[in-house]
């Protein structure tokens, strides 16, 4: 292979790495499990909640919210037990300005 083209391939990975390590726009809530109600599948997560919005490309704003308690539904609530802390992003996935619970979607991961 050529210097040119392992080169080529070096750029590649590196700048695909950059771009994973991006704060990525939305809203997140990372905080402590409190509660679960494993018949409805809800979730109450008790946290701070991050606002992260790219306004430019040179500039971006960050909000944060403490110690806030949110209750989200889940798909899987017996995967999770009181007292985990987790990373939820929050998904909307709609155009409206309303945020409409039951239309999020939620992406939660354990955080250690």
């Amino acid at each position: 292979m050529s210097k040119s083209k392992v080169f080529f391939i070096i750029a590649i990975l590196f700048f695909t790495l950059i771009g994973c390590s991006q704060n990525k726009d939305g809203i997140f809530i990372e905080g402590n499990i409190t509660e679960i109600d494993e018949e409805i599948g809800d979730i109450e997560v008790k946290g701070r909640m991050t606002i992260s919005e790219t306004v430019s490309s040179t500039d971006s704003f960050e909000i944060e919210k403490e110690s806030m308690s949110q209750t989200i539904r889940v798909s899987n609530p017996e995967d999770y037990k009181v007292g985990q802390k987790v990373k939820v992003n929050v998904i909307k996935n709609y155009d409206e300005d309303i945020w409409d619970l039951d239309r999020l979607k939620f992406e939660v991961e354990e955080v250690n």
